[in-house]
């Protein structure tokens, strides 16, 4: 094996492992399929080996996993992973040992080897490299620096060994007294390390005390016909009350489990449960196991169970992004710990009792069931201890039974803080202890003994229940008689609730006789449905499957008596890797996916289940169709929600340690970290595995690479080999960017554009590419997306399948704004005193913490919406150009091409919409008759019903320029669905349309003159010291002041409205403007990540001396050239001049400004020409040159080129043709349509929850500011061509609060209350407005493009108008053009 090459190796392993699965005989005989296999385990401590659910041939067959299409890409068989090697060497434990590192070592040679053979992939290592980094640098880092307390106790006693014997050798010289104080000072340094010593909080090879094994949820129904109705349930049905009166109860479905009990409440004031904070886990557990603490009733505080106590006032809620915020020092966690301990009495409920016909206990066994808590938490029960459990993100079980009693229970919970759990935990969200989920008591009738049950549903019909019995010898039941029935309905669950369902047909039923014997039995039955409706997330259709444990009371009677029923919704669904493409039932998807963390704005990880329908629904609605659960299993109940809306899920285990350098420390240490690994990621299998919803599996998220990860997947295939496995360990260089060997998928997170596509083309890697993350959403964002979605939808590209977007909820904290005294903000890391924080770095969703949309989810719904809408011969820009006669309008022809994988289009109805740039109204409507049924089709809508308005239109036209029109055409949803109401727009698409007369004389009225005083009124001009005043006259006594211009500052001081009445609001000015309220990706760069890296180190100022600032923030470079808020820049009149024309009709005045550092006005940043054209009709053309200079070469971008103004507070009303309605940037518009908008200030802003630059429209021709009484006001026009010959347009923003306030404000709260009308008119009209970026916030990504070249010249010119109420602006402006 030494001197084997690559594919020896590959060839060794596929000649002599034998297949991992049992195998079938091919037939779809249902009667021949059942297996029995038997285990004895029945805790799952800490010792405990993982234990599987066998799975049948079909599954395999629907193969997924490294050894087939991942490693093998040219067979389409089972082969064994890379990993099985060891299983040939040495014998093989799931929980390794130190004597079995060579297995490890082999074990990772071989999947090294393997990928090799096929092409790593990994862009930024050599893969001659990796064995070295790998198996060497990580293990090495790892035994000089141990990350469990057995090494690390190794450890310092062999270097007191060595330092002593070395003292005895020199005694007594001196160097002999160096060395026992060394040995004295490494003891004691690491003292921690025999603190934490046999303490489970702090031992990762401990996940669990007496925990019970992980299963489906179970609930343990009475009866079919119970378990049919709960099965169409979100919610894990539960007895919520303890009184016989429950019956009577109006939540009918909670007693559809009567052996199941819910101890939730939710309300502090009532709730039973009791709580108290302490400061360290040992005054925790001393407490509670001391006699006297029920006597300590003034120290108990109510608690709302689920809920995390920082959310009900008690410690500190802490946000770190990947820094841990406690010292990293694993496994070992501090002293000071805060420890919750959760106390309730309970009586058992009457009805177990009654059941039973006395007071006491029945045969039954009992178990407390834990959804979730965070990080550790003891169980006691009336002062004995009943176990121990880590993972915050999954269910833990304990059996009871020995420790109730029937009256007078005590239930105390002892949630710790911080674990060892904590570093495999560190997943950019918000650290909040407590219980988060629900807590139940499991009663487990006497015979109920079927523990954990399995289905597996293929498109072809074909399905397997694998059912595990517990076959206790010592209990009465009579196992002979017993029998497994398994039945599967077409129930429909007509509502997102569950409130309405419609019992469905029986379409299969199937049972085994369950053989008696001891230990864990397994039942295995399988059918076939010759058409079944098949489960995808565009048609999402479920089944119900009862699984009935019954037997016979009295053998020949025919009576059955229903020991125990279990139900769960299946969904027919293949999820396979073929030819590089991920293809669900036999179909390619593309993934419009999200990464979603659960988070609630008032109650932190505690999620509703209205939450949870609310999240899937608006995501439905802006066309998503996939949701990643970043970075751990969500509440049970998700995936339910998921399975019926059709959500396809990447299910993630509970694992991330992004927080070491190198991140893949504790993936590597076998000896300690393996049982943490493999549990945690076997555990969410064995839980989720039932869902249609889930098509993937997660191993974690950065992680870095090792062997408890290879592993854990090894583990994982052993139990589901039906999906494929994704995994992106982080770590750029060593550890696999989403291309390592882990992965099935390439999944790597936020590669810009440029790479993406640079993954299609690496050699020998053909599996599928999907963007674990990409556009990562922080504050003002997901620019760039266009280029994305360009390259994942084009055929020629069709592994690129999609991603998952970063993420979906800012995870703002809501609190009371005490500032203003009204309404709330939203807090994020730092807002709570703790002192190691990531500041606003969890404010990065697409939806704001209430769920409300960022202007960029439009964006996202246009490019990822499921039709696409072309022109039959596609041009550059999408403009349809027709002939008009007198008679006709002419005819438009568009293709449909159709996204869906598995629907036609039949379920929207279509409508088309023709309109100008002279109104808001349309010009015609009509709709769309698509039959739907075909994947491309081509319609013709004819434009005849527009003919006479587009007429009535050009008689009224501009002389200069002739009218824009625009035709915009939208799918909706023809009827009402369970995420939307009927008429929800789903597509849209829009087409410039240029109209070609024939030669009729049209007759064109001139659309507007201003002359309100007649040719005889003339402009004069006076000047003084400071500004120059051209006045309008008439006559020798009427006079007025028309502009104003300052000498000291070159700007416009005034605009008149046609009354007189100045425009600007007071002491204000129109000037140049070169900065912006700085974007979160603006302030992405070096220095940020060298302070997430190694904070307060200083090493910004070191790497700008050695490296530049190249590599650092736009901000950082626009604050070193003095282009920032804090001290914006300020402008200097160098020079005026007046020229006036003879007939006085005209002044011309030209101002050279220098525009210098605002803390240095010897220091020019731009020189700049403006010339104002003043007319005496009252329009001013304003004409730039703007000349950077060269000391702003190394900002790379200007912010903008533009001007900055303020308007009067009466000019509110805002109408403006050009992209809308909602905001836009150059490098974010493609769903912004053009079109005319009316909007007012504080509806053009977003009030993003870190305020940065926002509002802003593009590509606009004018927009007017008008008095909502009078109708007086401005209209800014464009003028002239720009650099590339087109039709100028401008970028426009007008807001309540300046780019200096939105600088300097870190909350909504800093920001005062402003109403329409109240305030002054922030407006900013740029000629060139830089992109806000958003492939990353942690880096300069704005794309050339997008960039406002600052060695670039500029020039602009634009239009200031006076209006009134009458005017026609859209004529007006093309007039002035």
């Amino acid at each position: 094996m030494a001197d084997a090459q690559p594919e020896d190796l590959v060839e060794t392993v596929e000649k002599k492992v034998p297949d991992v699965l049992p195998t079938d005989t091919g037939t779809d005989d249902d009667n021949d399929n059942d297996v029995i296999h038997i285990t004895t385990d029945k805790n799952e401590d800490a010792s405990a080996n993982v234990h599987h659910m066998s799975v049948p041939q079909e599954e395999s067959e629907i193969k997924y996993g490294l050894a087939t299409n991942a490693m093998f890409p040219s067979h389409h068989h089972h082969h064994p992973s890379m990993g099985d090697l060891a299983d040939m060497v040495l014998p093989h434990q799931v929980a390794a040992k130190t004597e079995h590192f060579l297995e490890d070592v082999l074990e990772e040679i071989a999947q090294v080897l393997a990928t090799s053979r096929r092409g790593r992939g990994d862009l930024a290592t050599p893969d001659f490299l990796t064995p070295l980094n790998d198996l060497i640098l990580s293990d090495l880092v790892n035994l000089v620096s141990p990350v469990n307390t057995r090494n690390r106790i190794l450890q310092i006693g062999l270097g007191s060994v060595v330092l002593l014997a070395f003292a005895a050798h020199t005694f007594p010289s001196y160097q002999a007294f160096l060395a026992i104080l060394a040995v004295v000072g490494m003891v004691y340094r690491n003292r921690r390390v025999f603190y934490a010593y046999d303490k489970p909080w702090m031992d990762p090879t401990t996940p669990a005390l007496k925990r019970l094994p992980m299963h489906v949820p179970l609930r343990l129904f009475a009866s079919e016909a119970n378990a049919r109705r709960a099965a169409c349930l979100p919610q894990l049905v539960a007895m919520t009350t303890t009184t016989t009166e429950s019956t009577t109860n109006k939540d009918e479905e909670s007693q559809l489990a009567p052996n199941i009990w819910k101890l939730d409440d939710r309300n502090p004031e009532t709730t039973p449960w009791k709580f108290q904070l302490k400061d360290t886990v040992e005054d925790a557990l001393e407490m509670v196991q001391s006699s006297t603490q029920q006597n300590n009733s003034n120290h108990w505080k109510p608690m709302d169970v689920p809920s995390n106590w920082m959310m009900r006032g008690y410690d500190q809620c802490i946000y770190t992004n990947q820094v841990y915020p406690i010292p990293c020092n694993p496994p070992i966690v501090p002293h000071k710990n805060p420890t919750g301990v959760y106390q309730r009495n309970f009586d058992m409920p009457d009805t177990w009792l009654h059941d039973t016909g006395n007071s006491s206990k029945d045969a039954s066994s009992f178990a407390l069931l834990l959804h979730g808590m965070e990080s550790a938490c003891y169980v006691f029960l009336n002062d004995q201890q009943i176990g121990f459990t880590k993972d915050s993100r999954l269910p833990a079980e304990f059996d009871i039974t020995p420790a109730l009693r029937s009256h007078n229970n005590t239930l105390t919970l002892v949630v710790i803080r911080w674990s060892d759990g904590t570093y495999v935990e560190d997943q950019d969200h918000w650290w909040m202890a407590g219980i988060h989920r629900s807590v139940e008591i499991v009663r487990r009738p006497q015979g109920a003994n079927m523990m954990d049950y399995h289905v597996h549903a293929d498109a072809n019909g074909r399905f397997k229940v694998a059912v595990q019995l517990s076959c206790d010898a010592n209990n009465n039941s009579n196992q002979t008689t017993a029998r497994i029935v398994a039945r599967l309905y077409q129930d429909q669950q007509l509502t997102p609730d569950g409130s309405e369902w419609k019992p469905g047909p029986l379409v299969w039923t199937g049972s085994k006789p369950v053989v008696q014997t001891e230990g864990a039995m397994m039942i295995e039955l399988g059918g076939k449905l010759a058409q079944p409706q098949l489960w995808t997330a565009e048609t999402p259709h479920l089944y119900t499957l009862t699984v009935t444990l019954e037997e016979n009371d009295s053998p020949g009677n025919g009576q059955d008596k229903v020991l125990q029923v279990e139900s769960c919704r299946v969904g027919f669904r293949t999820v396979e890797i073929e030819n590089g493409l991920v293809l669900v039932n036999g179909k390619k998807i593309t993934i419009c996916g999200v990464n979603r963390h659960e988070h609630d704005p008032d109650h932190g990880k505690v999620v509703s289940h209205e939450s949870m329908k609310l999240d899937i629904e608006i995501l439905k609605r802006n066309n998503f169709n996939a949701i990643r659960t970043s970075h751990y299993p969500n509440d049970s109940a998700f995936y339910r929600y998921c399975d019926y809306y059709g959500m396809y899920v990447c299910d993630e285990a509970n694992i991330e340690t992004h927080g070491f350098k190198p991140m893949g420390n504790l993936t590597h240490d076998a000896t300690g970290w393996e049982n943490t690994y493999v549990s945690r990621i076997t555990r969410l299998v064995q839980r989720d595995r039932n869902h249609a919803s889930v098509i993937f599996w997660s191993l974690g998220n950065e992680s870095g690479r090792g062997r408890n990860l290879w592993k854990a997947r090894k583990e994982l295939l052993q139990i589901d080999s039906s999906r494929p496995i994704c995994y992106e360990g982080g770590g750029a260089m060593v550890e696999g960017t989403g291309l390592s060997e882990l992965t099935d998928v390439i999944c790597p997170m936020y590669p810009n554009v440029a790479r993406t596509v640079g993954l299609t083309k690496i050699e020998h890697d053909e599996r599928p590419i999907i963007l674990c993350e990409y556009s990562h959403s922080m504050g003002n964002s997901n620019g760039n997306l266009s280029w994305y979605w360009r390259y994942f939808w084009d055929d020629e590209y069709p592994r690129l399948q999609g991603g998952y977007i970063w993420d979906m909820i800012d995870q703002g904290i809501r609190q009371p704004d005490t500032k203003n005294g009204k309404g709330f903000y939203f807090a994020y890391g730092g807002d709570f005193g703790e002192a190691i924080h990531d500041r606003q770095f969890c404010i990065n969703g697409i939806f704001s913490p209430d769920r409300k949309p960022h202007p960029a989810v439009a964006e996202l719904k246009y490019l990822m919406q499921p039709v696409e809408i072309s022109l039959p011969v596609p041009t550059i820009d999408k403009t349809i150009r027709i002939a008009v006669s007198k008679t006709s309008a002419g005819e438009i022809t568009l293709k449909f091409k159709n996204r869906y994988a598995f629907r036609d289009l039949s379920h929207l109805e279509w409508s088309w919409k023709l309109t100008s740039n002279r109104s808001t109204a349309d010009v015609a409507s009509g709709t769309i008759n698509l039959l739907g049924d075909e994947e491309r089709e081509s319609v013709s809508i004819s434009l005849d019903r527009a003919l006479e308005s587009i007429r009535n239109l050009e008689k009224t036209k501009s002389t200069k320029r002739g009218n824009s029109y625009f035709l915009t055409v939208t799918g909706a949803l023809r009827n009402a669905t369970v995420w939307a109401e009927a008429g929800h727009e789903l597509v849209t698409e829009q087409f410039p349309v240029e109209f070609f007369f024939d030669k009729e004389t049209m007759t064109v009225k001139k659309s507007w003159v201003f002359d309100p005083v007649g040719q005889s009124a003339t402009l004069s001009v006076s000047q003084d010291d400071d500004k120059i005043t051209v006045f309008r006259q008439v006559g020798a006594t009427t006079k007025a002041p028309h502009v104003d211009i300052c000498k000291k500052t070159g700007a416009i001081l005034s605009i008149m409205s046609r009354n007189n009445n100045n425009l600007l609001s007071p002491n204000q000015s129109l000037v140049p403007q070169y900065t912006r309220a700085a974007t979160d990706n603006d302030r992405g760069g070096m220095e940020l990540m060298l302070s997430f890296l190694y904070p307060d180190s200083g090493l910004e100022e070191l790497w700008t001396r050695v490296y530049g600032i190249a590599t650092f923030s736009y901000y950082f470079r626009w604050k070193m050239a003095g282009l920032d808020q804090a001290r914006p820049p300020r402008p200097e009149c160098k020079g005026t001049q007046v020229i006036e024309t003879t007939d006085k009709h005209k002044v011309d005045v030209e101002a050279i400004v220098s525009i210098t550092k605002g803390d240095n006005t010897k220091k020019e940043l731009v020189r700049q020409k403006l010339i104002y054209h003043i007319y005496m009709d009252g329009r001013v053309l304003v004409s730039t040159k703007v000349i950077p200079r060269p000391c702003l070469s190394e900002c790379h971008s200007l912010p903008r080129v533009g001007m900055s103004l303020s308007l009067d507070k009466s000019l509110y009303r805002i109408k403006y043709f050009g992209r809308g309605p909602f905001e836009n940037y150059d490098d974010r518009k493609a769903a912004s349509q053009i079109g005319v908008h009316e909007t007012t200030p504080k509806d053009m802003a977003y009030h993003y929850i870190y305020p940065v630059e926002n509002g802003n429209r593009s590509d606009c021709e004018w927009v007017t500011f008008t008095n909502a009484s009078n109708g007086e006001g401005v209209c800014f026009a464009s003028h002239g061509r720009d650099e590339k010959g087109s039709r100028s347009s401008f970028h426009f923003s007008a807001l309540l609060h300046g780019s200096s306030e939105l600088d300097q404000a870190k909350h909504t709260c800093d920001l005062e209350h402003r109403d329409n009308g109240e305030h002054p008119i922030r407006v900013n009209l740029d000629h060139r407005l830089m992109g806000v970026g958003g492939d990353v916030s942690w880096f300069p990504c704005v794309y050339d493009d997008y960039l406002v070249k600052s060695e670039k010249e500029y020039k602009y010119s634009f239009w200031i108008i006076p209006i009134d109420a009458g005017d026609d602006a859209a004529s007006l402006a093309r007039e002035m053009s």
